[in-house]
């Protein structure tokens, strides 16, 4: 049990009265034992410098005590080695050479420098006691770090207890306070949005919520994120979009109901190359550039705290809601101006899918990268405008997933099902297929690979059409039918990403 109350207190001079520990774990020279060897190493591997930015600009905290033991009657610093060598260079800057200019132009910000010239130190009755504290602060949990969600509500609660954000950005000089506080308002701008889903509203109260806050950063902090809304913040902390609050509503539903799924995580968003990244911003991008019945005034496009009540009234009008031109009516609509002739009222326009849902299709790490790019691509594709070369895609992807799978388990196809041609294409892919399926299971799969082989349902959703797409110059699909040919292989996809260990 460390006991540190009892350990005496004593103020020493950092420059005559302390040396650095040259058995510091930090240290990364060999055999450093000359002080200058140590302070060197201290600011090329430790970058003691930005410490040194931080005492000039904020001040030296005293709420942790360094330690120290005394050694050879030399009193030698074994907890707060860094902060001894910030403070030496700050007394003297000459004893780091290579950084003496920088040095020199920090501390000339100190109104009186010789007040950081001595230190209150903790004398640690030996090396042992002393070993024990620096294992429990460095290799412990004693202190909990905060969450992305409390780093920003923090400087939030500042803003509402009346700090400007010019003052906030004084007053923590070596914090990015404009990352926390953009943050702040994001967060409370997908808050603001009134989903329709009770599920998504209840969602936004939950600890998934809280803890998905990093997911939802790689998403806001992107580059296509920004450029697609308009995101941004003046030098005065105010956010503004450029798009409106209902466009802005369906790009949240999308993104909280991932959330909310599963499929949208730190690890399907790993980079902006992965497949469910480009997913999600091609349908973010649809949505951007959707032709909308809303008139282009209905909802503002600009946000702040202040303007949070009008996101949280937008909503998308419902059919009864629309007037006999499909524009929105609302509380401000005179009564007069309302027509709800229902011989005359425009039904609502139905929008298509543009995108395949292949959320939950993610190859593992062992499939090659070149299905992967493939599943990412396909994933982006306006299969609308592009149904053609979807359903080619679809049948590369089911094909090269089928391989993948095998090959994963250490299976030949060719040795399994024995091919006298050699060559493994997607009938052989199948018929393989089929027999594992049949041998290991699952069994509600083999009518699905069934369907797809011999064509007992809808002819576009069967390997004749796979193979008239891609060899028949005359055969071509509408998008229905690529969405069709998805749902009928979607089970089979989502089990050939799980390859099972060889036996």
């Amino acid at each position: 049990m460390i006991t540190t109350s009892q350990w005496p207190e004593v103020t020493l001079d950092v420059l005559k009265q302390i040396q650095l520990d040259p058995k510091n774990v930090r240290l990364k020279t060999p055999d450093a034992k000359v002080e200058a060897d140590i302070l060197w190493d201290l600011f090329v591997n430790e970058d003691a410098l930005s410490l040194v930015e931080a005492i000039c600009k904020v001040g030296y905290l005293t709420h942790d005590i360094p330690v120290v033991v005394k050694r050879d009657d030399t009193y030698v610093m074994v907890e707060g080695n860094r902060r001894l060598a910030a403070l030496k260079a700050i007394q003297n800057p000459m004893l780091i050479p290579q950084y003496q200019a920088r040095i020199t132009a920090l501390a000339s910000r100190l109104p009186n420098r010789s007040v950081m010239a001595k230190i209150r130190v903790m004398i640690a009755p030996s090396q042992d006691e002393a070993d024990q504290l620096i294992a429990a602060i460095h290799t412990g949990n004693m202190r909990r770090p905060w969450t992305p969600a409390r780093q920003a509500a923090f400087f939030q609660a500042q803003i509402d207890a009346g700090r400007q954000y010019k003052d906030l950005v004084d007053r923590y000089p070596t914090i990015d306070v404009k990352k926390f506080v953009f943050r702040a308002h994001v967060i409370n701008l997908f808050k603001a949005v009134e989903y329709d889903s009770q599920e998504d509203r209840n969602f936004l109260a939950t600890k998934q919520w809280a803890r998905g806050l990093s997911t939802l950063a790689r998403i806001y902090e992107s580059k296509a994120f920004l450029d697609l809304t308009g995101l941004t913040m003046d030098g005065d902390g105010r956010v503004t979009k450029t798009i409106s609050n209902e466009v802005f509503k369906e790009m949240a539903t999308i993104i909280i109901r991932g959330m909310r799924d599963g499929n949208i995580n730190t690890r399907s968003l790993n980079s902006v190359k992965s497949p469910r990244y480009v997913q999600l911003m091609a349908e973010l991008k649809a949505i951007a550039t959707a032709d909308c019945d809303i008139p282009a005034d209905k909802s503002a496009g600009s946000y702040s705290e202040a303007s949070a009540p009008a996101v949280r009234t937008g909503h998308r009008a419902a059919p009864s809601d629309m007037d006999t031109t499909g524009h929105a009516i609302d509380d401000r609509t005179p009564k007069s101006a309302q027509r709800t002739d229902p011989t005359t009222a425009k039904p609502p326009r139905f929008k298509p899918h543009k995108f395949l849902d292949i959320s939950q299709v993610k190859a593992p790490p062992s499939y090659p990268t070149a299905l992967k790019y493939l599943l990412a691509e396909l994933s982006a594709l306006d299969v609308q405008r592009f149904p053609n070369i979807a359903f080619l895609a679809l049948r590369a992807s089911l094909e090269k997933s089928i391989k993948a799978f095998a090959e994963a388990s250490s299976i030949d196809i060719n040795a399994e099902i024995r091919n006298p041609s050699g060559r493994v294409q997607l009938r052989q892919a199948l018929l393989w297929l089929l027999k594992y399926v049949k041998k290991n299971g699952p069994n509600h799969l083999i009518q699905c690979i069934e369907s797809i082989r011999t064509g007992k349902i809808m002819y576009v959703t069967t390997k004749d059409a796979l193979d008239a797409i891609n060899h028949n110059h005359h055969f071509m699909v509408d998008s229905s039918e690529v969405i069709a040919m998805w749902d009928s292989i979607d089970s089979i996809m989502r089990y050939l990403m799980k390859p099972r260990a060889p036996r």
